[in-house]
């Protein structure tokens, strides 16, 4: 996590901030960006470098965890909007995402977490009870009817369809679909989800599979 002194910035300076990470780390793997390249683009010293990040590879989860929340705040919102067709929701923001320049500083977040060759696009930040984003989140799962009643549960399918918005837009993007190649993919994976793909097969009971 950044240190206080960075998290203490002016809302300018770390916007600038950010956008220097975003811009490094999109252009090149993580294993082959240098500390010194990045302290240039800020015009800072290596030392006040340190002062904001553990190491390189803190402030590149700190830019990973930034954008996974600012899209999971936006896949809550087009969900809202549509609040009685959940899944419809998730595909009006697919195809906004599959027409966005890609020059956009969102686009790049976008690339950023679907090329991540580690962990770090996978790592689940903590979520209490009572925050803004699962307050929101329950919300939206009580409107569309979906029953899960237990919070753990609540934030892993939160995590679960991030998951498959990003994988929906990693095929877009390794495949070089158009977007209506996107959405009959991703219409595809909301069939096996809701009506899943062999209803006749038994599935073994949970206490035997963890004999």
């Amino acid at each position: 996590m950044p240190h206080d002194t960075f998290l203490n910035l002016s809302i300018e300076k770390r916007q600038s901030i950010d956008t220097i990470l975003l811009n490094t780390f999109y252009d090149q793997p993580v294993s082959q960006v240098k500390v010194a390249e990045i302290v240039s683009k800020m015009k800072m010293s290596r030392g006040a470098f340190y002062k904001y990040f553990d190491d390189l590879e803190d402030a590149y989860t700190y830019i990973i965890n930034k954008y996974a929340v600012v899209i999971h705040q936006d896949i809550i919102k087009y969900i809202q909007d549509d609040r009685n067709q959940f899944f419809i929701g998730i595909e009006k923001y697919l195809v906004w995402c599959s027409q966005l320049d890609h020059n956009e500083e969102y686009w790049k977040s976008l690339r950023l977490l679907t090329e991540s060759n580690d962990l770090s696009a996978y790592k689940r930040f903590p979520l209490a009870s009572d925050s803004p984003l699962v307050t929101q989140w329950t919300d939206i799962l009580i409107a569309s009817q979906i029953i899960i009643e237990d919070h753990d549960e609540s934030v892993s399918f939160l995590f679960f369809i991030m998951e498959l918005v990003m994988n929906s837009l990693t095929g877009f993007i390794a495949n070089d679909w158009t977007t209506e190649e996107l959405v009959t993919d991703y219409r595809f994976r909301v069939k096996w989800i809701t009506h899943g793909v062999a209803p006749n097969i038994t599935i073994a009971n949970e206490s035997n599979l963890l004999q």
